[in-house]
């Protein structure tokens, strides 16, 4: 059975399933919704708890073992894996398999993951965990519904606040949402009952931005040109080479420019972006970037990534991180000459 996080409570308020199947990349919302199952498993009486990080060297034989050993006295326990990589090889994909076949009693079983990409989905281990297990889908919080999220939080822990005290706490903490909690942890022993201002927020929250280049790529195509700015300077601050930073933004200019080619030779907007592999669920990210560029502009992307790279790699003089936010502003905020649309884009 498959479920989102926020079914999770109701979920476990019906039934204590033996197994639970964790899958998410943030660290916060994930170690909450663990949490939740652990307090449910030890309000119910598993009161011995054992973890354990399924890595490379991790003796799957060895657990297995462990579980067959059970003595008759023993008392209820949770046990619970880490598969910090999603993938648990060979001997853990049997061992997982084996495990839901034979559960052992009086034992809960918790599988910790991140969110598993669709070839790894496929395989026998997760398909058997689909069907035998709780699988809890944890989402990351998009940076749109980033203030609604913190929003309620605040107000979960008390917090009167304004607006723009949120949406400035967002901009700080947008892509680390446990810098998120911890600020909001912070501020109600800050502020003792005070509403939260601005300018409280100003002098008690970090900056704890954590991004990385597919969100600089994200921000960039979608013509959202402030955050984009804001995400590349943050990579720059964060140490993330440049060379990992105009591979991703040349990587979407190439795709950009493709689709353009075949939407101005006739080809509808959805076959030219299938056709250049374009995800469904970045297609309108893409849409907006076709709005506004041009054959002008295109071309001028084009050149500017050619230099940028060669910038960046030191086969021509000039400042990397200069010409990348050259690029991010050309492809993001694109100044557009009379021809503003490819022809047949009045399909987008």
């Amino acid at each position: 059975m498959r479920i989102s996080a926020d079914k999770l409570a109701a979920r476990l308020g019906k039934e204590l399933a033996p197994v639970w199947f964790v899958a998410g990349d943030d660290p916060l919302l994930v170690g909450e919704a663990v949490d939740l199952v652990r307090a449910e498993a030890r309000r119910q009486g598993y009161d011995e708890r054992e973890a354990h990080t399924a890595d490379a060297r991790f003796d799957w034989d060895a657990l297995i073992r462990a579980q067959d050993n059970l003595s008759l006295f023993a008392s209820r326990k949770i046990v619970e894996v880490r598969l910090p990589t999603g993938k648990p090889g060979k001997a853990g994909a049997a061992a997982i398999v084996a495990l839901l076949d034979n559960l052992p009693p009086d034992t809960l079983f918790i599988i910790v993951a991140p969110r598993l990409d669709k070839a790894t989905a496929a395989g026998k281990w997760a398909q058997a965990l689909q069907k035998e297990a709780v699988w809890v889908d944890v989402k990351d919080i998009p940076p749109e519904h980033l203030s609604v999220w913190i929003g309620r939080r605040m107000r979960a822990a008390g917090l009167q606040y304004d607006a723009d005290a949120v949406e400035l706490m967002a901009m700080r903490v947008e892509g680390n949402l446990l810098a998120a909690q911890q600020e909001i942890s912070k501020l109600t022993l800050l502020t003792d009952g005070q509403r939260v201002t601005v300018d409280i927020v100003r002098q008690s929250v970090a900056d704890g931005a954590r991004f990385d280049v597919f969100q600089l790529a994200d921000a960039a195509v979608g013509q959202d040109a402030a955050r984009a700015i804001r995400i590349l300077y943050g990579l720059r601050n964060e140490g993330v080479a440049p060379t990992l930073t105009v591979w991703a933004l040349v990587r979407e200019i190439n795709t950009l420019v493709a689709v353009w080619t075949r939407i101005d030779q006739g080809a509808s907007p959805g076959s030219a972006m299938n056709d250049a592999r374009v995800w469904r669920n970045r297609q309108p990210l893409f849409a907006k970037a076709l709005r506004n560029h041009d054959e002008s502009s295109v071309r001028r992307l084009l050149a500017k990534a050619a230099a940028a790279d060669k910038i960046v790699k030191g086969a021509r003089s000039g400042v990397p991180w200069n010409s990348l936010l050259e690029l991010v502003i050309l492809l993001a905020r694109p100044a557009r000459s009379r021809r503003a649309q490819p022809a047949g884009y009045a399909a987008l």
